[in-house]
């Protein structure tokens, strides 16, 4: 099924498209998603040769497209609402499984890997009516955040092509910022949701841990592994959480309560001081680090006092302390509380040797001797485990002692919560620009607090930096809100208005691909 009209689909900004308004348009006939599909793969054709965000598209895409074609007349024509994702294209990162289509972890090893199921997520958005139409480029293994793999190469920034995207689901944000996919699935272990949204201007969201399953998906962290959804708009990201979660949500009662019944409590937001500036006093710090620091601060400060003297009398803005919590630093909790390093090949191999996956390799062992990897993009999550596997295993006392240190971290920011009486902490996501290609690390993310204690986690556009030569535009810069345990759908509602009220988000200009 092809157009019905050569005047379908021409009003329909791709860039600007959200699901609510492509529904609109199949109402009132001025699209298909054959239509809408077909548009993507052309932009897919144009566009990622250059930005390497895509490892493998829907060869069924089109067809998929006409069936739902079909639903839709039906469904027209009997006055029935549309399902949920009826005909959304959705990005999917290259680690969660579908079972069309490899999943590689953007691994060279694991190019064959497929999988006789679809993961829980993609089990469910199928379900509401999506289409799965590519498997995004990541962080090999997802173990970093620059987006760099030896199945899909360096991914590059639509906004600055000398610049990565963030990571490690960069595949994922590039293609929803560049226009190659309308919504999309990532994973976040330590920042990967986040990161890249920020990076490429767009909206990452991090669910509370355990309100997304996260079985089917190639894993690194049982403690720390999320899936989410990404988007242009936190009403996208919603709606696919929506179909996502799963189960009753977890809530801490004594966080942020409110006064009661028949009184509107102000909403409180804890600026979280420590997270703003560079942390690294043992380090020679260079001018231009500094400067880009400089701005970032500039830009989530501004983007404070934008919400501050937008929102009337019902957001409050109180500063915390550093000196009233522990150390939160990146560099500290990586150290002592991060649980990837003792459990990335444990739980690899088991998913390699499940009898749902199907893999030429099935432990961690083997795809290392056979050398079909980017050995500049793992990290020592990967080499550590094999040179010392009784010392980095779920069964060593290291082990213990950094599930030790998340509870007390889990209790530290509790408390932080309950003394301050706030809904949510803000800060910038990252405290620098997103690195140049070349990088293979990404330095000074923030993340790694709401991956520890599986806190909700939200990164929305802030701003953008001055323009350069190679960023016309700028790069982006995101604002990261933490909330509640638990309250994910109240972290959503109000990063929605906040949205609102800064509208930061600006379509890339590519000219230069």
């Amino acid at each position: 099924m092809g157009s019905t009209s050569p005047d379908l689909d021409l009003d329909l900004d791709i860039q600007t498209l959200t699901i609510a308004t492509f529904h609109a348009a199949l109402s009132n006939k001025t699209t298909t998603c054959t239509d809408l599909i077909q548009t993507y793969l052309t932009r897919i054709t144009k566009y990622n040769p250059t930005l390497n965000s895509l490892i493998n598209t829907n060869p069924h895409a089109l067809s998929l497209a006409e069936e739902k074609d079909l639903e839709t007349q039906s469904l027209l024509s009997e006055s029935k609402p549309f399902p949920p994702l009826h005909g959304i294209p959705i990005i999917v990162k290259d680690n969660i499984s579908t079972k069309d289509i490899p999943t590689t972890a953007g691994v060279y090893a694991l190019r064959t890997l497929s999988t006789r199921t679809d993961s829980d997520v993609v089990s469910r958005l199928r379900d509401a009516g999506a289409i799965i139409l590519a498997k995004a480029n990541l962080h090999e293994f997802a173990l970093q955040g620059t987006s760099t793999s030896s199945l899909g190469g360096q991914c590059l920034n639509p906004f600055d092509g000398s610049r990565t995207p963030g990571g490690s689901s960069g595949g994922t944000a590039v293609a929803i910022a560049a226009g190659l996919g309308l919504v999309g699935l990532g994973s976040d272990t330590v920042n990967s949701l986040r990161s890249p949204a920020s990076a490429c201007g767009i909206v990452g969201f991090r669910p509370s841990w355990g309100r997304v399953s996260v079985e089917g998906a190639v894993p690194v962290s049982g403690v720390q592994d999320v899936l989410g959804p990404m988007g242009k708009t936190v009403r996208d990201v919603r709606a696919v959480f929506d179909i996502m979660k799963i189960g009753e949500r977890e809530v801490n009662e004594g966080e942020g309560k409110g006064e009661g019944e028949g009184s509107r409590r102000r909403i409180r937001i804890g600026i979280l001081d420590a997270y703003f500036g560079l942390d690294d006093p043992e380090t020679d710090l260079s001018e231009d680090l500094v400067h880009e620091n400089e701005i970032v601060q500039d830009i989530v400060n501004e983007a404070i006092s934008a919400i501050r003297s937008s929102s009337g009398s019902d957001i409050e803005f109180i500063h915390i302390n550093p000196t009233t919590h522990p150390d939160w630093r990146f560099t500290t909790l990586y150290s002592t509380a991060d649980t990837q390093i003792y459990e990335f090949q444990e739980r690899l191999n088991t998913f390699l040797q499940s009898p749902t996956v199907i893999s030429p390799y099935h432990s961690l062992e083997a795809i290392a001797e056979s050398g079909d990897y980017d050995k500049n993009a793992v990290t020592e999550v990967f080499t550590a485990t094999l040179k010392d596997p009784e010392s980095f295993s779920l069964s060593s006392p290291g082990y213990q002692t950094r599930l030790k240190n998340i509870s007390i971290l889990k209790d530290s920011v509790k408390q932080c919560f309950e003394k301050n009486d706030i809904d949510a902490l803000i800060y910038p996501h990252q405290r620098q620009l997103v690195v140049q290609i070349g990088t293979t690390v990404q330095p000074r993310r923030n993340g790694i607090l709401a991956a520890l204690t599986g806190r909700p986690a939200i990164c929305i556009p802030a701003g953008f930096s001055p323009p350069t030569s190679t960023a016309i535009q700028g790069v982006p810069v995101g604002l990261e809100l933490m909330g509640r345990v638990g309250w994910d759908e109240e972290l959503l509602d109000l990063a929605e208005r906040i949205e609102g009220i800064l509208q930061k988000r600006r379509v890339p200009n590519m000219e230069w691909i």
